[in-house]
């Protein structure tokens, strides 16, 4: 079947079709004379900048539009065919109600090669495009924003990942040290009992049971960061005794102390320094100071346990005259799994768990705890408790 074709005046069709694209593209235009004043507009001119009440006609398209201020050396341009077309894309228009509307513009002669017949000035609402080009670009942004996150996250799991690897390698070996002086301490005694002085008894009882609490202290730390790890760290707090707490510890770390020929100083005041707060958990505090200072304190140096207490504080304090730290490594120390690469060198045992240990259960106590140390000068680690908790006043 043919179609017969449309019996229409060719400016009568070329005025329907600019009516039906002005409608669906939301164009509109204005003639500009030689001189860049507004000759005529279509008729939706106004209504598309959703402006009413000034005059256009006549006036200099720089005072109709504030987009064309200082622009009449490039439309002279465009006039004399210096530029082929002048184009302004994506202007933001903000309208009295505050929305914005986005703008584009577009400026050639009217007749090719002929300035006489002025300039065309076309006018496109390109809002909807715009606010879509925008929500595109802020989805993109937000893409790209995620990505980085997930890489950085599957970074971060793949050196957690390989951490923990390190971590349970080294835990493994810091188990098996002291279960093997155990063993073979134990065999000692079994097979040469008859044969052995009562000090040289004592002596392998001493290292079994130093051992065995190193053991004991390895056991309660993993434990304990797996409630750190949870956030499930539970408290059982009562009326403690510091000085005893410390001299409890020093019993038990004195026999390595001993073996590292290291001169383990107590600095007690003579009364009794009480707080409020969970023994076990204060005895591990102490443990992993005293022991750390122990590990980097070389033969023939010191650690000095300190103790003092003002109205509502006590404060612990663990120097060593060790290896020292320098500041960046400092900002670490608290980190888990964290070493030092003095420490790595030296191959001195240890997991990076003490320190973290340590700091958790500090703050635990609404705590504090700090560090003062500069290479192969030693190092201080101070503690600050409060002497009641948060929620506790008892007299």
């Amino acid at each position: 079947m043919s179609i017969a074709p449309l019996n229409l005046d060719p400016i009568v069709l070329a005025a329907h079709v600019a009516k039906a694209y002005n409608n669906t593209h939301q164009l509109a235009y204005a003639h500009l004379s030689a001189d860049l004043k507004v000759l005529q507009t279509s008729p939706n001119f106004l209504s598309l900048l959703h402006t009413s009440g000034i005059e256009v006609i006549g006036e200099p398209v720089s005072h109709v539009l504030w987009e064309f201020v200082g622009a009449d050396e490039i439309l002279l341009d465009v006039l004399h065919g210096v530029l082929p077309v002048y184009q302004l894309e994506q202007v933001h228009r903000e309208q009295a109600d505050g929305a914005v509307r986005y703008l584009s513009f577009r400026v050639s002669l009217v007749r090719e090669r002929d300035p006489s017949g002025g300039l065309l000035l076309l006018i496109e609402d390109t809002t909807e495009h715009g606010r879509l080009q925008q929500a595109l670009v802020q989805d993109r942004n937000e893409l790209m924003l995620l990505k980085k996150q997930l890489e950085q996250a599957n970074r971060d799991l793949t050196e957690l990942n390989q951490l923990k690897s390190l971590f349970l390698s080294m835990a493994a070996h810091d188990l098996q040290t002291p279960l093997t002086a155990i063993f073979g301490y134990a065999d000692l005694l079994l097979q040469g009992i008859a044969h052995t002085s009562a000090a040289q008894q004592q002596e392998f009882l001493e290292t079994i049971r130093a051992q065995a609490n190193r053991l004991s202290r390895l056991v309660t730390d993993l434990l304990d960061l797996d409630q750190i790890e949870q956030g499930s760290l539970n408290l059982v707090p009562m009326d403690c005794v510091l000085n005893d707490l410390i001299e409890e510890v020093v019993v038990v770390i004195s026999v390595e102390a001993q073996q590292r020929d290291v001169l383990l100083n107590v600095d007690l005041p003579p009364d009794p320094i009480v707080l409020w707060a969970d023994p076990d958990k204060l005895r591990q505090i102490l443990y992993n100071l005293t022991g750390n200072a122990l590990k980097y304190t070389m033969s023939g140096g010191f650690v000095q346990i300190q103790a003092g207490q003002d109205h509502d504080r006590v404060t612990l304090s663990i120097t060593d005259s060790g290896l020292g730290m320098s500041e960046a490594q400092v900002a670490n120390l608290f980190t888990l799994y964290y070493r030092t690469e003095e420490a790595k060198d030296r191959r001195i045992q240890g997991k990076g768990l003490g320190l973290y240990i340590v700091k958790s259960l500090v703050e635990a106590h609404n705590g504090r705890v700090y560090v003062s140390s500069r290479p192969n000068q030693g190092t201080t680690f101070t503690v600050t408790l409060p002497k009641e908790s948060a929620g506790n006043s008892h007299e």
